[in-house]
């Protein structure tokens, strides 16, 4: 039987694949890491926690759960929440065989795969979930550690070795989108934070390592102009790594624009971000996104 397929009560399915993140350092961080690690020990008293993680958008929820998994050394399985998600949406999708000799396939997705095979399920915007979709969830993430598939007309039990994530963002879980059967059964609630100015610095380095001869002075810029516009609001990571990576961008189009056609692959260029790079795409980040808020 192929890598890919499993078996479930005698029944051959699909599995999902995991997610393989091709990250640079985190950098900071670690109070939330040890919080999440802490709460998926498990011993013969107590089962693993399901950690939810809080935040504005960009801060680096997902990337901490990238490094979780990989000091975990477990596969990663990521299902992206919306409005229209169903409870089988979450577990099996079935389709038509293209196998003569059969009549249907059936998957079994992030969350399921992670059950069977004992990886890490992070379920991302779980607030913008239903919570009628979200309702098989109750029986998995407590002690009875199972979940229930119409679809396959099978009843799943978590392997030892599953972990349970969710993350969303700040302003979904203050309007009370989450249930309270869900809220209830996920904890600890972990605050992801803006991070302070230095490690915002550090964060810049290590992604773009540029930092040769005016990273002082490009810093420097940064926060002028993010502070003439922004005042006290803090960036985000997301923020700063867009800026600087389009101001990155626009030196590199500047030393090729003279071959044609333009080549959009990352060119073997040493980064020569100057000053003006950073004003003219933070003038590009400014006109996309407007005044930015917390609201």
């Amino acid at each position: 039987m192929p890598d890919n397929f499993i078996k479930i009560n005698g029944k051959t399915v699909q599995a999902s694949q995991p997610y393989v993140a091709h990250v640079s350092e985190l950098v900071g961080r670690e109070q939330e890491m040890k919080k999440i690690l802490a709460a998926w020990m498990m011993g013969s008293a107590n089962l693993p926690l399901s950690p939810l993680l809080i935040g504005d958008p960009g801060l680096g929820k997902n990337r901490i759960v990238y490094e979780c998994a990989r000091m975990c050394a477990k596969e990663l399985y990521i299902y992206q929440g919306h409005e229209d998600v169903s409870a089988e949406d979450l577990f099996c999708s079935v389709r038509f065989s293209d196998d003569p000799e059969k009549k249907m396939d059936y998957t079994v997705l992030s969350l399921a795969t992670a059950i069977i095979k004992g990886g890490i399920c992070f379920i991302d915007e779980i607030a913008k979930i239903r919570p009628r979709a979200l309702a098989p969830l109750a029986s998995l993430l407590d002690e009875r550690r199972y979940l229930d598939s119409i679809t396959l007309g099978e009843r799943i039990y978590a392997h030892p070795g599953f972990r349970f994530i969710a993350a969303t963002n700040t302003t979904d879980l203050e309007g009370n989108m989450l249930p309270d059967f869900i809220k209830s059964r996920m904890r600890p609630v972990i605050s992801i934070g803006y991070p302070k100015r230095e490690e915002i610095k550090r964060i810049i380095q290590t992604r773009f390592n540029l930092f040769q001869d005016n990273g002082t002075v490009l810093i420097e810029k940064f926060w002028k102009l993010w502070n003439s516009t922004y005042g006290n609001i803090p960036p985000s990571p997301r923020d700063s790594i867009y800026i600087f990576g389009l101001a990155m961008n626009i030196s590199d189009l500047e030393r090729i624009e003279q071959t044609l056609p333009y080549c959009l692959e990352r060119p073997d260029l040493t980064p020569l971000i100057k000053e003006v790079h950073l004003e003219a795409a933070f003038e590009a980040f400014q006109n996309n996104y407007g005044k930015k808020s917390h609201a």
